[in-house]
């Protein structure tokens, strides 16, 4: 598995810019599977996760009301809380270090399926970059109910004035950032959305990046949200929209 070198900020936090997870992103996916990254298509993401990267990855009820997507564990414990649906309640389950879990609901309908993916591409991230940073944690900082890993929730955050390298975040906030980024970058690589690009701009028609977005959606399974929101990182989206 590829690594990413970066430098640390106090708070033992990776400092990366959006030049540097395009460029760590499309290490790992060259490493992973070349071809993701010469013709478009959907990166294998349980492959991924589980044969490039040797995490594990199960589903489970994280909270009754979905308040919680996905969770990355850093370290073994034996009181991981997820919700019983049946007996409506809160239980406590083992779970071995470098586990992926993604909240069960999202695979109970096809419509959830771009959400469940890009929580999967966020997860990844976090296993990929973070996992250095929660050890430091579990080590160093007092001991809080998730030390062993990070939630990922529903709130998709305004990033809208973050800089290329997010510092205007703060603490984990900023590796939230960085997850989201490198999730794009390993669901729709630069390379292959160029090639998209370079197939419907020339169409004429003034809504070719709409076009562009809708083709995206189709090819990478993922949403029109995140497909614009990534056309927009790449500058392929036109700022009057």
């Amino acid at each position: 598995m590829v690594k990413c070198a970066c430098s640390l900020d106090l708070n033992g936090i990776p400092c990366l810019s959006k030049i540097q997870l395009e460029k760590y992103g499309e290490r790992v996916l060259r490493d992973f599977s070349p071809a993701v990254l010469k013709e478009p298509q959907a990166t294998n993401l349980d492959s991924l996760i589980s044969k490039y990267m040797g995490f594990n990855f199960e589903y489970q009820y994280l909270s009754h009301n979905q308040a919680y997507l996905g969770i990355t564990i850093f370290n073994d414990t034996d009181s991981m809380p997820v919700y019983d649906p049946y007996l409506k309640r809160a239980e406590f389950i083992s779970v071995k270090k470098n586990t992926i879990i993604i909240e069960g609901t999202l695979a109970e309908s096809s419509h959830l399926e771009h959400r469940e993916r890009f929580t999967q591409g966020h997860e990844i991230a976090h296993g990929l970059l973070h996992s250095e940073y929660f050890q430091w944690k579990a080590e160093t900082i007092e001991q809080s109910d998730n030390y062993e890993g990070i939630y990922s929730q529903t709130f998709i955050p305004d990033l809208s004035e973050v800089d290329t390298y997010g510092r205007q975040l703060q603490g984990e906030a900023w590796l939230e950032w960085q997850a989201n980024y490198l999730s794009a970058v390993l669901l729709m690589p630069k390379s292959t959305v160029k090639k998209l690009k370079n197939i419907t701009e020339p169409t004429g028609s003034p809504l070719w990046h709409f076009d562009l977005a809708r083709e995206m959606v189709k090819i990478f399974k993922v949403s029109e949200e995140a497909a614009r929101v990534r056309l927009q990182s790449l500058g392929y989206w036109p700022t009057s929209y």
